[in-house]
């Protein structure tokens, strides 16, 4: 009897924290794809955001980039933008976050807080 009880408590532990571990956010469909730049020193330099990966490119040749899976996603309404703050992890167990203003203009513009002035749009398929 008591293995019983014990096994049906363990059960119920293992539906618990499984629950809590599961997806608590959804990107938004409008920041799914690839973003580009006409800017110089970054038109090599695309990154992809997906639903449950953001993958940046290093621009130094075919197959060379960085996915990091996304483990939360934030955002704020900023005037007529928003804010969008992903955070992802590295390989590492490090967690990092990338943020940006979202402006739906011209079929959607990102802009990074430190280089306003760079607009990145998403590549068209």
């Amino acid at each position: 009897m008591k293995s019983k009880s014990t096994f049906i408590a363990f059960a119920i532990l293992i539906l618990f924290f499984g629950a809590q571990c599961q997806k608590e956010f959804t990107v938004p469909e409008k920041l799914i794809g690839v973003w580009v730049t006409g800017d110089p020193k970054y038109v090599d330099h695309p990154f992809e955001i997906k639903k449950e990966t953001l993958i940046f490119e290093q621009g130094l040749g075919y197959l060379d980039f960085d996915v990091f899976p996304i483990v939360g996603l934030g955002k704020k309404d900023v005037g007529g933008s928003t804010l969008y703050i992903i955070h992802y992890v590295l390989p590492t167990g490090k967690k990092f976050e990338f943020s940006f203003y979202y402006t739906p203009t011209e079929g959607g513009v990102i802009r990074f807080k430190n280089q306003p002035e760079m607009k990145w749009t998403k590549k068209k398929a």
